[in-house]
């Protein structure tokens, strides 16, 4: 029988909700004492990989990206495991599972849920300031400079500026004042299989931007097995909302969807101004234009470019459960070959969907092809697959879970 699990110890205070402070106010000030050289890049702390060594992550979800690429560069990241020809920074599964991301049956994943990924890790401060007038907390370009100075300069942290050129990326430097930005990352696998261990430094010349996150110094680490143990019961948290929960309804409006004549298929866009089950990476007011785009093939592209998106979308998201279960084996207290059998059974998971998405229906899918209603009619069964086997998922983790108290 498994040890019991141990249950963790109270969390520090600043893992509530804390007092906000007025960082603008802080930046002014030190700003009226103190002067920042021309140019000011933050030493790398973080981990070396052997040149002959590749990176099994990043990959496609920022906020990841971000959080793993913060803690390394900072030398307070979870470690990197090292396996043979590869490599795995924990802090990228880490955040894919306390983030919610890796559970999620809905396409656009909410920033909300970024907070307290970063609060949970030891950041009781984080934020993100906005130029855009109406949108609130502001920040000019100037004090969005001054801000990313301050931070840099003083905190000694990186910041994060979630949008292009710096999606994905962090911030570790500047130049010429602030006129130019230092920004470093490491490039996805599948876009780099050979050197994307290679970390990549650029700089971004005048740069413009609508967002800024700041996160404040960190007052305390969270454990690694801590992180671990909160994670495994996020991921039943999260699986339980949606198959029983708030979230039930995505997958049974994407069946539904899936199964409806082209005519319904089109009016329910227009009208609903959402494509059940479709992911579509733009701003809201973009996405609601293209969901009310009059030309009927048009419009049809576009469902289907959605679909496209989803079907590796949702696969990918089970891996990190995989990659999480795996990692966590060194760390929790469970039986090793029943946290395998979870593993394995999310591996099954993320096949519904790989396999559909490149065997079945197709890698493009082509907007003709998805017209047809036996493509359909597939791709709703596929639906159901996957949402029965997180039902079966979050029973595995359920019991696994129940181990601990026996």
């Amino acid at each position: 029988m498994s040890q019991p699990m141990r249950t963790p110890a109270p969390k520090p205070e600043s893992y509530g909700p804390s007092k906000v402070p007025d960082i603008i106010t802080m930046v002014q000030q030190h700003a009226n004492q103190h002067s920042y050289p021309p140019n000011f890049t933050l030493p790398y702390k973080g981990t070396t990989i052997p040149p002959e060594v590749k990176h099994y992550g990043p990959a496609t979800f920022p906020t990841a990206n971000e959080f793993a690429f913060f803690l390394d560069y900072i030398g307070q990241g979870y470690g990197f495991i090292f396996d043979g020809a590869w490599c795995k920074d924990r802090s990228y599964a880490i955040a894919n599972i306390l983030s919610g991301n890796a559970m999620e049956p809905v396409p656009q994943f909410s920033l909300e849920n970024v907070a307290p990924l970063w609060k949970t890790a030891g950041f009781p401060y984080t934020q993100t300031f906005y130029t855009q007038p109406d949108r609130t907390p502001h920040m000019t370009k100037q004090e969005m400079t001054d801000a990313i100075k301050y931070a840099l300069y003083v905190l000694r942290q990186p910041v994060v500026m979630p949008q292009e050129p710096f999606f994905g990326s962090i911030v570790v430097g500047y130049k010429d004042e602030g006129n130019t930005l230092v920004t470093f990352r490491y490039n996805p696998y599948f876009v780099d299989q050979e050197n994307n261990a290679r970390a990549v430094v650029e700089d971004v010349t005048d740069w413009q931007t609508t967002s800024l996150f700041i996160a404040g110094k960190r007052e305390h680490d969270l454990p690694v097995t801590d992180a671990y143990e909160m994670g495994l019961a996020h991921i039943k948290e999260c699986l339980y909302a949606n198959i029983h929960g708030t979230k039930q309804h995505y997958f049974t409006d994407w069946e539904a969807f899936l199964c409806m004549s082209l005519t319904d298929m089109l009016a329910t866009v227009r009208h609903t101004g959402n494509v059940p089950g479709g992911i579509y990476h733009s701003t809201p007011a973009e996405y609601a234009h293209k969901c009310s785009e009059k030309d009927d093939d048009i419009l049809w592209q576009f469902i289907a470019a959605t679909h496209e998106s989803t079907w590796c979308d949702m696969a990918e998201r089970r891996f990190y459960i995989i990659q999480f279960i795996q990692q966590a084996m060194d760390y929790l207290p469970y039986d090793k070959e029943k946290m395998q059998t979870v593993a394995d059974h999310f591996a099954n998971t993320n096949y519904i969907m790989g396999d559909g998405y490149h065997k079945e229906i197709g890698d493009p899918i082509d907007a003709e092809v998805f017209k047809d209603s036996a493509v359909r009619t597939r791709m709703a069964d596929y639906v159901r697959q996957f949402k029965e086997a997180d039902a079966k998922g979050l029973e595995l983790v359920e019991q696994l879970l129940a181990t601990a108290r026996t």
